[in-house]
């Protein structure tokens, strides 16, 4: 009987490799058959720029991937004398949107930005939120003053710069910019910015006012998790280089005293006082900043033998940042005077 013999094994690969080929591209949509992949189109990030590295962590919780954020102020750098580089400002001609802190934050570089990009929307954060004032060189820290300083409350009443009493005292008075070092206020701040989002963009309104939520639930949690770190001090002063804390210390029943005010180093009779009142209340470590020198504080520390400990009103990680100064406040009472 005539049998055909079998075919050389490479011959049979090749039929086999054809076979499944042809069934696979016959299981294939046509629009993949022709070598053109129907994806979905990719959504365009709007580019928007923020004062400093906090907002951007702001910006990312409530934008996600609708948003790229630019930063005009590294984390390192003081925002008081921060000069934006020429490259910064061309760079602005491409965002849909500046982010400002408010309270007079940005007025050195308003108009530089604005002439940047006569297009770009401004979004103000500190919409609807009342400032607590600075004394401009005036460093005064008698007790009563000070309660007073730290503890104007959000009442309805104009807090604006150079009110007519003031004035007439002869106080010039500012209002603190450091408002997102509150969790409480962050809240109104985010509110702001997604509102600005969704006017910039509301095919995707849905989206910002969900992520909007998110972030509300975690400023929640933090808010909680920080109080339960702080209330229970006993002790609620510290010692600060800057001002940065007064906002934070409000929402935490905490008093900052600060060496610096508006950029003025303390005079021999303010330093004394400033030592006299770490000697009372027993103030073990003064607290200085990353982005300053700490001469003052290394020589009140000295004086009082206490240490010195760096904050970071600027950090990039804002929300582990906000825990990280809470332990160390509370940490700071906790060490016995040398």
């Amino acid at each position: 009987m005539f049998t055909f013999s079998a075919a050389p094994h490479f011959i049979q690969s090749i039929g086999l490799a054809l076979v499944v080929g042809l069934g696979v591209m016959g299981c294939q949509p046509a629009g993949e058959q022709d070598g053109s992949l129907s994806q979905e189109p990719m959504v365009e990030a709007m580019d928007i720029t923020v004062s400093i590295p906090p907002q951007q962590y702001f910006l990312e919780k409530i934008g996600g991937d609708l948003v790229r954020v630019s930063v005009l102020v590294p984390g390192n750098n003081d925002p008081h004398t921060y000069e934006p580089k020429p490259q910064q400002l061309a760079a602005l001609s491409e965002a849909e949107a500046y982010v400002l802190i408010g309270f007079g934050f940005e007025q050195p570089w308003l108009e530089k930005l604005k002439a940047a990009n006569a297009n770009m929307k401004l979004i103000d954060s500190a919409q609807g939120i009342t400032p607590l004032e600075m004394e401009e060189h005036d460093h005064s820290h008698g007790e009563e003053e000070g309660h007073d300083h730290h503890n104007h409350s959000h009442d309805g009443h104009d807090h604006g710069p150079e009110s007519e009493k003031e004035q007439a005292m002869g106080a010039v008075m500012v209002a603190d910019p450091h408002i997102w070092l509150s969790p409480t206020l962050v809240k109104q701040q985010a509110s702001t910015i997604a509102k600005g989002l969704a006017e910039l963009d509301p095919e995707n309104r849905e989206q910002y006012e969900a992520n909007l939520a998110a972030f509300l639930a975690e400023l929640e949690q933090l808010d909680q998790e920080l109080r339960q770190v702080l209330e229970p001090l006993p002790q609620k002063k510290f010692i600060v280089f800057h001002p940065s804390w007064a906002y934070f210390a409000r929402d935490y029943n905490l008093e900052q005293i600060p060496i610096e005010v508006e950029g003025q180093e303390p005079s021999a009779q303010e330093l004394k006082q400033l030592i006299d009142t770490a000697k009372e209340n027993n103030l073990t470590v003064v607290f200085g900043e990353t982005q300053f020198s700490t001469k003052s504080s290394e020589a009140i520390a000295a004086e009082i033998g206490a240490k010195v400990e760096l904050l970071d009103p600027l950090a990039a990680d804002w929300s582990s940042n906000l825990k990280l100064v809470a332990q160390k406040i509370a940490n700071a009472h906790s060490v016995q005077p040398q």
